[in-house]
């Protein structure tokens, strides 16, 4: 152990720091200030003492205790409330404050921080102190980092779903030090107060890249092009459509759109080149000084400045910090110790922000460095001897490229599920066209813009030739198939750390295969675990997916079915199934699903079952004979259907008796004549498919969006009868879960699927009051996030996922 401190004293300080920030995080420990001052004490006791393991070991323990004590202000416990004080948290204000950083263009609106100063009220103002992620969702405006300004929208407290394998958005923003979301519906509710209120150096160079920007539209024509010159030369991905960045994505070298450690590194590593050729040429300098070294040094102002005139977002700098480490490393001539300077990086970063550690941009930039340091001379190991010349380098920049994309692949497919290793045929082509070309052309226009604006525009066209041709081979790979995964999750995760640490620290081979041996096993063994076996219980899971509606039923014997899919109620352009519902049921453990059954048409049904269909393989899709607009899910959902030759079954006007999975199904197809047939929405409504579930004892009524109307006609044909559970009709909705319903069907429970502080005002009080009179026991998705009932014929158990 002492021989490693020798070797890399730093490891000790920075395995110390993530160790302290997982706990202070994941498990909420408070670390009081006497065992900090206490630790510090014995740290300096431990100089004096000759072995070096007890110094070693005192200082992990100083740097876990610190990080506890300094991810404390991150903690779940402390809420908006205590944030911003007195001010009110829900609903539409009127606030103040300052810009923080350059906004960012959406495709139809902005997106910005906001340092909170005051919320306005009819009665006057209420001084605060914290800050909004503030999004316009139509126009935008022109105001800069500084610029004070006056917004009306909605505030809102983050909060999650509460739905398996829901990224948590709420921990997200938190540790982005954010406290609340504020959404404006149109740029024109918004007032500029005072520009420069808060003046910097930050607002000077936004203006000018706002005006390179302006400059790069006007000399590149192609809407495509330009956006991607943008991304290149000023960091704004605003422009990019997003089709052009999904594509990007799955070709997998969507990297180079973000203005990362490699844009600097091209540009510092070509200004060092260019000074150092300069420097060899003039005789007085290369007498008097280390040319190379002067170099290296000179490119550092550059580096800051292209970070800062880029944006200074919060992933760049830590790239931009990573590489001034390595940079400084090579200026002292220390290219041998290239991870230690990785390691100087991590603990400053570490340091001066804790919380960067649970950053994904901070893991992959960290990850995919430490796997090209580590990971490139084992692959090209086997060919060092027998390459020279070109066919060396290309080697290398294979070994280099697969290197960063094994060392990446884990925390991708953790946090998006997905990985594309054709970017090792992307990078081939795009890295030279984009990284080395239209970077460093890019970067030239960009400083020649003031002074020479003809030139600044010449060099932009020629960098959106570049961009074009890359466009046009990126569009092509992206028809490539992906890796897809929901199986990966933080046991990878540290199994790949554990790896990489192997092959960094431990330099014997004996225990190199030893130790690496025994991660694979173990990590073998966590995903080759036999699955439970059927226990013999049904399980209903109404899943939290806003104001939509989404069930998952697993039946005695194992089977599925899923009853709708959720959705959004507007278009949004997102993917709500791939966002949400596969997720979901991917954490739950579902491989297959024997039924997919669609209620009604609405899209807060129909949304999430597309990607379900492209995603699962699906046994059989049962649907009604109501008519479908053409276009958009139903089209998307049908093509997938017959494309992966799932049987379709379309159930005609009655009622339907079946044996399924262990349970009796009572399937309600309303009639033709009093459902809809696409014309209104209370029509669609009360065309819903009515499912009933019976396991036993257990009975559950699944009523979809069905409203009062189709209650009576049940009532009519007698074909309810009590049950434990009721599924509330139209998510509590007054025009649905009649009186008269409630008394014969006589649930105990009742669970109403809706959205957090939805628009709707829903479950109306009406329909609450009437469930609440019977002593029915009232879950909701709002309030208590997923929620499972489990029943094993007799008994039942509820669970929430709040």
């Amino acid at each position: 152990m002492g021989q490693l401190c020798d070797e890399h004293p730093l490891l000790t300080l920075v395995s110390g720091l993530i160790t302290g920030c997982l706990i202070g995080i994941n498990l909420q420990i408070q670390a009081p200030m006497w065992s900090l001052w206490g630790l510090l004490v014995l740290l300096i006791v431990a100089v004096g003492v000759r072995t070096k393991a007890v110094f070693a070991v005192v200082l992990w323990f100083f740097c876990v205790t610190w990080a506890v004590f300094a991810v404390e202000p991150f903690h779940a416990s402390r809420s908006v409330a205590q944030t911003l004080g007195v001010a009110p948290l829900d609903g539409m204000q009127v606030v103040e404050g300052t810009v923080v950083r350059r906004p960012v263009t959406l495709p139809q609106g902005q997106r910005f921080e906001l340092h909170l100063e005051r919320i306005v009220m009819a009665g006057g103002e209420i001084a605060v102190d914290g800050r909004l992620l503030v999004t316009i969702a139509k126009g935008e405006g022109s105001w800069l980092s500084g610029d004070r300004i006056r917004l009306r929208g909605s505030l809102r407290k983050p909060r999650r779903l509460g739905l398996p394998g829901e990224f948590d958005y709420p921990r997200y923003l938190r540790l982005h030090r954010i406290d609340a979301t504020f959404w404006v519906a149109d740029a024109r509710q918004v007032l500029l107060m005072r520009a420069a209120a808060v003046s910097s150096w930050q607002r000077l160079l936004d203006g000018a890249a706002y005006r390179c920007d302006q400059l790069i539209r006007n000399a590149v024509p192609d809407p495509d092009t330009a956006a991607v010159v943008m991304a290149l030369v000023t960091g704004s991905q605003s422009a990019l459509s997003p089709e052009l960045k999904a594509a990007y994505a799955r070709a997998g070298v969507s990297h180079i759109l973000s203005i990362s450690g490699f844009h600097v590194a091209v540009i510092a590593a070509t200004l060092a080149q260019l000074l150092q050729w300069v420097g060899l040429r003039w005789q007085w300098l290369a007498l008097r000084f280390n040319v190379r070294q002067v170099a290296l040094l000179a490119t550092l102002p550059a580096m800051i400045g292209y970070l800062v005139f880029t944006g200074a977002a919060p992933a760049t700098t830590r790239s931009v910090i990573m590489l001034a480490a390595v940079l400084l490393a090579l200026w002292a001539e220390r290219e041998s110790q290239v991870l230690d300077a990785l390691l100087l990086a991590a603990f400053l970063l570490l340091v001066y922000d804790p919380v960067v550690l649970f950053d994904i941009s901070f893991q992959l930039s960290f990850l995919s460095l430490w796997g090209i340091v580590v990971l490139t001379p084992l692959l090209v190991y086997p060919f060092k001897d027998r390459l020279s010349g070109w066919r060396r380098q290309l080697a290398l920049f294979f070994a280099a490229s697969l290197a960063a994309i094994l060392a990446t692949a884990v925390p991708t497919l953790v946090t998006f599920h997905q990985a594309s290793f054709t970017g090792l045929l992307a990078n081939l082509v795009v890295v030279p066209l984009l990284g080395y070309g239209a970077v460093i052309i890019g970067a030239g226009a960009a400083m020649s813009a003031v002074v020479a604006p003809s030139l600044a525009s010449a060099l932009f066209g020629l960098a959106g030739w570049l961009v074009a041709i890359s466009n046009r081979f990126v569009v092509w790979v992206a028809d490539l198939p992906l890796v897809r995964s929901y199986e990966a999750g933080w046991p990878d995760l540290v199994a790949l750390v554990l790896v990489l640490s192997v092959l960094s620290f431990v330099s014997s081979v004996r225990w190199r295969g030893i130790l690496l041996g025994s991660v694979c096993a173990l990590i073998m063994a966590v995903h080759i675990w036999p699955e439970k076996t059927s226990d013999g219980h049904l399980r209903l899971t109404f899943l939290s997916v806003g104001q939509a509606e989404a069930t998952l039923l697993q039946f005695p014997d194992r089977t599925t079915m899923l009853i709708d899919g959720g959705g959004y109620l507007r278009e949004t352009g997102l993917d709500f199934g791939d966002r949400y519902l596969v997720p979901a049921l991917h954490t739950l453990g579902v491989k297959r699903i024997d039924r997919l059954i669609l209620t009604h048409p609405h899209p807060d049904h129909l949304g999430g079952l597309p990607a379900v269909a492209e995603q699962f393989q699906i046994a059989e899709f049962w649907q009604g004979t109501w008519k479908v607009e053409v276009g958009g899910d139903a089209d998307r959902l049908q093509s997938t259907l017959l494309r992966r030759g799932v049987p379709i079954r379309q159930l005609n006007p009655g009622i339907w008796r079946e044996s399924f999975g262990g349970c009796q199904l009572v399937m309600m197809v309303p009639e033709l004549d009093d459902a809809a047939t696409g014309r209104d929405n209370d029509d669609d409504n009360e065309a819903s498919l009515v499912l009933q579930v019976t396991h036993d004892q257990f009975t559950a009524l699944f009523m979809a969006d069905a409203g009062i109307a189709s209650e009576q006609r049940m009532l009519e044909q007698k074909v309810v009868q009590p049950v434990t559970l009721l599924k509330v009709g139209h998510h509590g909705s007054r025009t649905a879960t009649g009186e008269a319903f409630v008394r014969t069907v006589r649930p105990h429970l009742a669970l109403i699927s809706v959205g957090a502080g939805n628009r709707f005002g829903l479950p109306a009080p009406e329909t609450l009051a009437r469930l609440q009179r019977a002593g029915v026991e009232i879950y909701r998705t709002d309030q208590h996030g997923t929620v499972l009932v489990e029943s094993d014929g007799k008994n039942y158990t509820v669970t929430t996922g709040l």
